[in-house]
């Protein structure tokens, strides 16, 4: 009977081992068997066994989707417009660099407006 093992980040079984470390093909995980206090078996012969209760993380929503709740919650927070520089420099699992970037498409696209103040702080606000 031969035991495998999943990756604890992606759960794919697509795990080799090398120098006593596990290494998934998938995702690039590396990790380390747990330490037992009887263990005369090298780490590589003996792999964990599959635990039922692994949980895999499925988003509901997409990022754009995501992105479009962050906008409307600053949106709402602020009385219609905002400013990117007061922000927190992560956004729940949304980098700031990947929000940022989102801004300035919809700003592109005419959803958005982009309006300097005297300060030269740049204020944005849904278009009229």
């Amino acid at each position: 009977m031969t035991n495998q093992i999943l990756c604890p980040v992606c759960a794919s079984e697509n795990v080799y081992c090398l120098l006593n470390t596990f290494h998934c093909k998938r995702c690039g995980n590396i990790w380390k068997a747990a330490k037992k206090k009887n263990h005369d078996t090298d780490t590589c012969r003996f792999l964990a066994p599959v635990s039922p209760g692994l949980r895999t993380w499925e988003k509901t929503k997409s990022i754009e989707m995501r992105m479009e709740e962050k906008l409307q919650d600053y949106l709402k927070r602020s009385q219609g417009r905002f400013n990117l520089d007061k922000e927190s420099r992560k956004i729940g699992d949304i980098s700031m660099a990947l929000f940022r970037r989102y801004v300035r498409s919809c700003v592109k696209n005419g959803t958005l407006t982009e309006t300097k103040d005297r300060y030269g702080i740049v204020w944005y606000s849904r278009a009229e």
